[in-house]
């Protein structure tokens, strides 16, 4: 979503694409040699809508955080090809196959951080986070999938905790009880999102 709106696009049209997004449109299944799920669909989806071909081609300045998993280092990417970046920024490892962009091979950088506020420290501005694992587990994993999911959330909290110290505000909506790839609950998840930027906003005195 970062991408998208840094692209230009306006929140309600980034809502509108994801109730139109079919789940197999993006993503395909792929022989488990490094992950199950291949993004090389979702490519081709996000060049067809995104005509950039490098971070200057945005309108908003942008970070990407990814994983190199071969050198075990973590990058806060901006240049290069946003869309290479931006699909190996999600690569949960395990999950999906992990991506090669020049010398890199790239995975989900919340492995290592999942509030990545490193780029906007010393910034004039203040830094906002958003915390959407802050769940309180409380049932068993079903299948392997919810284990991936779960060990990666539980892997990263203590880390994302410690971030949470540099924001001067920080937004926790209540959006845990959805699955991962739940795109049919896009407008409850954004109306929910919604109603708590403004709640936390009106304690700060600000608004929305």
């Amino acid at each position: 979503m970062g991408l998208f709106y840094c692209a230009g696009y306006p929140p309600l049209e980034m809502l509108k694409l994801l109730n139109s997004i079919n789940f197999f449109e993006v993503l395909s299944f792929t022989l488990p040699k490094m992950g199950f799920l291949s993004l090389k669909k979702a490519e081709g989806f996000l060049r067809k809508l995104l005509k950039v071909h490098s971070f200057k081609d945005l309108k908003r300045g942008l970070f990407i955080c990814a994983l190199d998993i071969k050198r075990g280092r973590t990058y806060y990417f901006n240049e290069g090809d946003p869309v290479k970046l931006v699909l190996g920024s999600c690569a949960l490892p395990g999950v999906f196959e992990p991506v090669k962009y020049k010398e890199y091979l790239l995975v989900d950088g919340g492995v290592t951080n999942n509030l990545p506020v490193e780029p906007f420290l010393g910034d004039e501005l203040p830094v906002v986070g958003v915390d959407v694992n802050n769940s309180p587990f409380e049932e068993r994993p079903k299948n392997l999938f919810q284990l991936l999911i779960r060990s990666f959330v539980l892997a990263g909290r203590e880390s994302t905790n410690l971030r949470k110290r540099y924001c001067k505000l920080v937004l926790e909506p209540p959006v845990y009880n959805f699955p991962l790839f739940d795109l049919k609950s896009a407008n409850k998840i954004y109306k929910i999102g919604y109603e708590s930027a403004k709640r936390l906003l009106k304690t700060k005195g600000a608004t929305l």
